[in-house]
């Protein structure tokens, strides 16, 4: 039993319990920022590969679809071709396909457009949304063939 009057002493706190909770703290912190990096590395994908070839009949279409979620940044999409004759390519809003596909000549009016021509290095950059890379074979007698010769690649940092 205490004398009235007496003041308790005030137990030591363990350094080992502080430190423990120190180094704990620190790797939260750690852990965070390594998830955080892993997250906003910049994402790659291959729409097309180097080497691949595509057959088009006269007036016939190839086309890839893709799609950015939102919240993503500094999208592109980059990579090169050749073809056998002259093609026109594109890169639009999947929302244009259909008129598109009445009417090629409005590829002109895509985000980026080729022209009429045997080849072409794409560079383009894009905001979040969906998308068709579409190629098309003007010519009403002949077939002609798309070969990558860069992979055409979509990038962008979550």
């Amino acid at each position: 039993m205490q004398p009235s009057g007496s003041i308790q002493p005030t137990p030591k706190k363990s350094k080992k319990k502080l430190y423990g909770i120190i180094i704990g703290i620190v790797l939260v912190i750690i852990i965070i920022a390594v998830a955080a990096s892993i997250s906003a590395a910049p994402r790659h994908y291959t729409l097309m590969q180097s080497g691949q070839v595509e057959t088009l009949d006269p007036g016939y279409f190839y086309y890839v679809n893709f799609t950015v979620p939102s919240g993503a940044s500094s999208i592109s999409i980059s990579g090169s071709y050749i073809s056998s004759g002259d093609v026109n390519a594109a890169v639009i809003p999947s929302s244009e396909f259909s008129s598109v596909a009445s009417n090629p000549s409005d590829m002109a009016n895509g985000l980026w457009y080729s022209g009429d021509n045997t080849g072409a290095t794409i560079s383009v950059s894009l905001s979040p949304g969906s998308y068709t890379l579409i190629f098309y074979n003007s010519n009403l007698i002949t077939t002609d063939t798309i070969s990558v010769v860069n992979a055409i690649t979509l990038s962008y940092t979550p």
